[in-house]
């Protein structure tokens, strides 16, 4: 006896029979025991189970029957040409708009991915944008940069040491047949008046050959003129603006050619303007204003750098010659070197020598290079460890999404499509999301740029980082983006693609399953890159808690308020200037906020101070042991209002000025250097150009920052050795910007 065949069975059959041959063939029985398991499910049981599974399959014939019947058409077109470049560019194209359908079918979905993706890829812009910038980028409006090079002098503990004017000039004189040309610069800060309006400007005192040494042409009037501008010092009162500043200060005018400027209260006339791209020597500033080194006593009254042959604190940049490579230079840098050594004996023991480098290697400053490399692949790695956690979160969202469609891709693999194609259909949504997440995070990162490039730090220059998005930033971002596609797109794909299509009609628990274990993965990756995140974090708050707790050698940083001032930038000659000082010190002690009050030419943790060589009556230099000095200059009550403490002898008091003996104060590791177990007072250290007594011994401290090593430092008298630009130091028992309020008050007065 027969069992009755199944009414339900034999229509399903039927309906299978409007979809093409070949996939009736290949997927027919697979099909038929899908509909047998789907009938078991309960929902489909009943008298009413028939009525809803008979809709159910008529909804899953519209859906899948014109897709059965294009997919088929499309497959036996596709045979003849999937090898060719038309075949594979119409697929892509296919590809493309269908995954731009589903992303308008998902909006929510659509803006969660974005979202989430252009923060990461905005973040890793910007970041490469700023390292690109100071680091990597030539620099701007130059001709030829990788012919520029810079020279450092390096002694014995300095490696990147500065110039001085004359040595210089020796080496730009004899090194003509190496060097098209040689420039020397260095930072200024300047009173500039004009229109009646005054401000304080970091300009840049340059010599005659600066704008021909950098190949930087004016896009308005003249540079200097090397040969007739280089020589008679305080005879060439004439002045370049920076384009930047041309334009914030004098509103673009043309006219401004000719027209005069006071600076520090000497008449300048304006001469040029640089070009756009040149912002300076350096793509860390923006300069103002150039004027030529033989105005440099204009600017620095009683500076005397033109004829110091051991005052170095020059920049120097040459330009290679045609065909010469840098070794050559470096031979005949030398050789010159040996000469000058000969010539001048004094100035020259212990000088290891002087070393060229290329200026795109030199970054912000080569003595930072291991620390700029360094911070720019931290920055770096932490903005990509950022990327990475956005790609997994967006990952575990297209895997979520994958379940959705599980039925659509056994639908597609059913009808023919291979696993490859469904596996590069899915790739090319991620990549559609990533590409528009990219655009997004290019928008972010122009607003971040935009804000670094307004950032000043806390240190006196014409500091601007040229942080921008060229063509270097959007190459990166691309590469990104479509990185960032195939890291969150493939698992999603790799699931889709291998799963089974009976399955994938059928919704079966394995390959939920499947889906939940790829989910459960990428849940783990993200939390071990959290922790490292937050590991990385909590490193950096330690270290920033332990750099906070080191002694900076003084007391109470909180209770001191600090104020720069130079009236030599107002015309105020060394006469007029040691009285304004005398008497501001006398009313600022005299003011009920503040208990005490001393100047300091540098002040504590600032990365200024100065370095001078020193000889040790009966103590011998060994060879390649450092012989330059931190130094500073200070004037009486200096260490009390720091709260340094002094460890043997005497302060420098108001007595210590020109018309007495030269003295000398050191810091305890200075004196355990040179006269270990011995006392250090009475001694005799040979520096700035004479035997100088130590007087006092105080505590060492931190004197450029909190992370240096301690440090030898010495101590002079601000009272015998004129500065006209110096730094008060006001104690107060209060608030210190009530003491600073108090001191703006009494200079203005």
């Amino acid at each position: 006896m027969t069992s009755r065949p199944d009414p339900l069975r034999r229509l399903y059959r039927a309906l299978l029979a409007l979809y093409p041959g070949a996939f009736r063939d290949r997927y027919g029985e697979e099909l038929l025991d899908a509909f047998d398991d789907r009938r078991s499910e309960g929902r489909f049981r009943g008298p009413w189970g028939g009525i809803r599974l008979g809709v159910f399959l008529l909804k899953d014939l519209a859906r899948s029957l014109p897709m059965a019947r294009r997919y088929s058409h499309t497959r036996t077109k596709s045979d003849h040409r999937t090898t060719s470049v038309e075949g594979i560019m119409g697929d892509f194209i296919r590809d493309l708009k269908y995954s731009f359908r589903m992303l308008v079918k998902s909006p929510v979905f659509t803006v969660a991915a974005v979202t989430t993706l252009a923060l990461g890829i905005g973040l890793n812009a910007a970041t490469f944008s700023a390292v690109s910038g100071v680091l990597l980028r030539p620099l701007g409006g130059t001709e030829n940069p990788e012919e520029l090079v810079q020279l450092y002098r390096e002694w014995p503990g300095i490696e990147w040491g500065s110039n001085s004017v004359p040595h210089y000039q020796d080496l730009r004189d004899r090194s003509g047949e190496v060097f098209e040309n040689m420039a020397l610069w260095t930072f200024a800060p300047m009173s500039l008046s004009a229109d009646e309006r005054s401000e304080r400007v970091v300009g840049v005192v340059v010599s005659a050959n600066f704008f021909q040494t950098f190949g930087a042409r004016p896009v308005l009037g003249r540079s200097f003129i090397p040969g007739t501008e280089d020589t008679g010092p305080g005879g060439h009162p004439v002045a370049v603006l920076g384009h930047g500043f041309w334009e914030a200060r004098f509103g673009a005018d043309p006219g401004v050619i000719g027209s005069t400027i006071i600076l520090n209260g000497s008449p300048f006339e304006i001469v040029g303007v640089s070009n756009p791209e040149f912002r300076g020597p350096a793509n860390y500033a923006s300069v103002p204003i150039y004027v030529p080194l033989m105005m440099l006593e204009t600017i620095r009254p009683g500076s005397e750098l033109l004829v110091q042959r051991g005052n170095n604190s020059m920049s120097a940049v040459a330009r290679l010659r045609d065909g010469v490579s840098l070794e050559q230079a470096q031979d005949r840098i030398d050789a010159v070197l040996a000469q000058l050594g000969e010539e001048y004996p004094d100035h020259y023991e212990g000088q290891l020598g002087t070393r060229i480098i290329f200026s795109n290697e030199a970054g912000i400053h080569p003595s930072f290079g291991a620390a700029q490399s360094g911070m720019s692949a931290v920055m770096m790695a932490v903005v990509g460890l950022l990327l990475l956690i956005a790609c997994v979160n967006v990952a575990n969202l297209f895997l979520a999404r994958a379940r959705d469609r599980r039925q659509e891709m056994g639908v597609r693999l059913s009808l023919g499509a291979g696993r490859g194609r469904i596996m590069r259909q899915l790739l090319t949504e991620s990549l559609l999301f990533s590409l528009l997440a990219g655009a997004a995070g290019l928008g972010l990162a122009q607003v971040a740029t935009g804000l670094l490039s307004n950032f000043q730090p806390p240190i006196d220059g014409p500091w601007a980082m040229d942080v921008a998005i060229d063509g270097s930033v959007l190459w990166f971002t691309f590469g990104v983006s479509v990185a960032a596609g195939l890291v969150f797109g493939m698992a999603p794909a790799l699931q889709s693609a291998r799963a089974s299509t009976v399955a994938a009609i059928k919704g079966s628990a394995s390959d939920r399953a499947g889906s939940s274990r790829t989910s459960s993965v990428l849940v783990v990756v993200q939390m071990a890159l959290s922790l490292i995140l937050l590991i990385s974090s909590g490193l950096f708050l330690r270290s920033l808690q332990g750099a906070m707790r080191i002694d900076p050698g003084f007391e109470a940083p909180s209770n001191l308020a600090m104020a720069a001032l130079d009236p030599g930038l107002q015309g105020y000659d060394q006469p007029s200037t040691e009285a304004f000082y005398a008497r501001l010190l006398e009313r600022i002690e005299a003011a009920p906020e503040i208990s005490s009050a001393a100047l300091v030419r540098t002040a504590p943790l600032s990365l200024g101070s100065s370095d001078r060589g020193v000889a040790i009556p009966g103590y011998e230099f060994a060879e390649g042991e450092r012989n330059s000095l931190f130094y500073t200059e200070v004037s009486e009550g200096y260490f009390e209002t720091m709260g340094i403490d002094l460890l043997e002898g005497r302060a420098i008091a108001r007595s210590d000025d020109t018309e007495g003996a030269p003295v000398i104060m050191v810091n305890r590791r200075f004196a355990d250097r040179f006269w270990p177990g011995e006392s250090a007072v009475g001694r005799i250290v040979q520096t700035a150009g004479a035997d100088r007594e130590v007087i006092g011994v105080v505590e060492t401290g931190r004197y450029n920052s909190l992370g240096e090593d301690p440090a030898e430092f010495m101590y002079l008298s601000h009272h015998e050795r004129f500065r006209s630009d110096m730094t008060i130091v006001a104690r107060t028992p209060s608030d210190p910007q009530g003491a600073l309020q108090a001191i703006r008050r009494l200079v203005r007065e």
